[in-house]
């Protein structure tokens, strides 16, 4: 599998290849990739709907997401269209769904339209993000818990968690989601947690996509933040999104 990584914390490319058409020992190679890089790009996929979903549920359960209702033939496919900047909701750094007692393992986005400028994503290195505090941070911030809403759900996921496949510890705090540390009020939590975000987004650990059709990128949220640029007004971008179901944050 010929692959080029995209920059010198997260992200690669793989060139000359299929989702469509993944075998089972391809799939192994792919994940393995995804482990390492947290986010993989594909360009040129010949994908259907039908095709993004069998792609997903080689990964595991898919999950649903809680306010958003799929399409029509696939309910477990989010479509993600241009609502108006004053109404978008990516537009902040963040983490799939992490105010599920379950958050979303793996997501998967096709584009599907694209305006002729703009819609880029970036993604964010969150081991990258935990290693870069200083061990007295670390030993502090490590027996913490933050509460993360939204959606009328709420959970509360450790600040640092283990990844269950690399066994490595990501920062797990974010802008879209986490609302105050365990034990502690709304204010007191707040400087912290700016923080946190601030060093988790810092623009040496992402990289930045821009779309191209027939584009299919999968990244990994347990180790993973993303931030979806809305600078294409009010021009037709609509994506297709499948998640995995993911485990409970430990």
């Amino acid at each position: 599998m010929k692959f080029n990584r995209l920059t010198g914390n997260i992200g690669a490319e793989v060139f000359d290849f299929q989702l469509c058409e993944i075998s089972d020992s391809s799939f192994s190679e792919v994940a393995e990739l995804l482990w390492e890089h947290q986010v993989l790009v594909f360009r040129r996929q010949e994908m259907t709907a039908s095709d993004h979903v069998a792609l997903g549920r080689r990964f595991g359960e898919l999950h649903w997401h809680p306010n958003f209702p799929g399409i029509d033939e696939h309910p477990e496919v989010l479509a993600i269209s241009n609502w108006g900047k004053d109404k978008t909701i990516t537009e902040v750094w963040h983490s799939d769904v992490s105010c599920d007692d379950e958050p979303p393992s793996v997501s998967i986005l096709r584009a599907i339209h694209l305006p002729s400028y703009g819609g880029d994503t970036m993604w964010s290195n969150q081991y990258a993000a935990w290693d870069s505090l200083s061990e007295s941070m670390q030993r502090m911030i490590a027996p913490l818990r933050a509460v993360h809403e939204n959606y009328d759900i709420r959970s509360s996921h450790p600040v640092a968690r283990t990844h269950p496949e690399t066994g490595r510890k990501a920062l797990y705090v974010n802008d879209g989601f986490t609302r105050h540390f365990e034990g502690m009020s709304v204010a007191e939590s707040r400087p912290l947690l700016r923080y946190l975000v601030d060093v988790g987004s810092s623009l040496d650990l992402t990289m930045r996509h821009s779309w191209q059709p027939g584009d299919v990128v999968m990244w990994d949220n347990r180790c993973v933040m993303h931030f979806a640029i809305h600078d294409y007004g009010d021009a037709q971008r609509d994506m297709h999104r499948v998640t995995v179901r993911g485990e409970k944050p430990v």
